[in-house]
């Protein structure tokens, strides 16, 4: 049986380690500073403010509304930058309410709203659409973060497939921190008899280094973030 070579255990490698920086003992690490200072209060005016301030950061762009029926015009606003003229619509319900895709028809621009007749096709068709319009649940104010859910049909597809993702939220909606979105979360499902579902962090446009960690935006997503606050 061959005996270990007490040089390659962990104790003999760090010996090594300490006789080569000339110590005889193992230096205490500093402590680490926060990665990042707390969101603060639950005051909605600094969330928003805090929200907008890290997103933006992270190259998204963010614009604050004060009534609904903006809503409409800022979305054909990003339409017509963007020449789509046909975006597509998640099954939020807050679209249903204000029958966003008569509105936008109003003003010229048509809209596809997925449905499972020929999910091969409806990929295709969200692939070909320049903007995905979709509601978030929640926003994380301390990393700029929309959260989306699967609650809300087709959330996912239409996010991720367009160049350009339009998501819309309430201000109510912006949490300080993921511990305060997960615990609201939790709240809102522990009654349902269904209550699993899969959450989708969002920060920023897509983003990658994969090839000699050079940053590339929208390989593998979206390359533009829209996130719509509304007051």
């Amino acid at each position: 049986m061959t005996e270990p070579n007490p040089s390659l255990d962990q104790t003999g490698v760090l010996a090594d380690v300490r006789r080569a920086l000339g110590r005889t003992v193992s230096v205490a690490p500093a402590p680490l500073e926060s990665f990042i200072e707390p969101a603060g209060s639950g005051d909605p005016a600094e969330l928003i403010a805090r929200f907008t301030e890290e997103a933006t950061a992270v190259r998204a762009r963010v614009h604050r509304l004060k009534h609904q029926h903006q809503l409409v015009e800022k979305i054909a606003e990003i339409c017509d930058e963007c020449r789509e003229p046909e975006p597509a619509l998640s099954g939020a319900e807050i679209f249903s309410e204000m029958n966003l895709s008569s509105a936008l028809m109003a003003l010229g621009f048509s809209s596809f709203v997925p449905d499972e007749k020929d999910h091969d096709q409806m990929v295709a068709r969200l692939a070909n659409c320049g903007v995905g319009i979709t509601a978030a649940d929640y926003a994380i104010a301390e990393t700029g973060t929309i959260v989306l859910s699967s609650d809300e049909p087709y959330s996912l597809l239409v996010s991720l497939l367009p160049p350009v993702h339009v998501a819309v939220l309430r201000s109510s909606q912006i949490a300080a921190c993921l511990d305060e979105v997960i615990s609201r979360l939790s709240r809102e499902r522990i009654n349902l008899a269904d209550p699993s579902r899969s959450i989708t962090l969002i920060t920023g446009p897509s983003r990658t280094s994969d090839v000699e960690l050079v940053l590339s935006i929208g390989v593998h997503g979206p390359k533009e973030l829209h996130v719509i606050i509304l007051d």
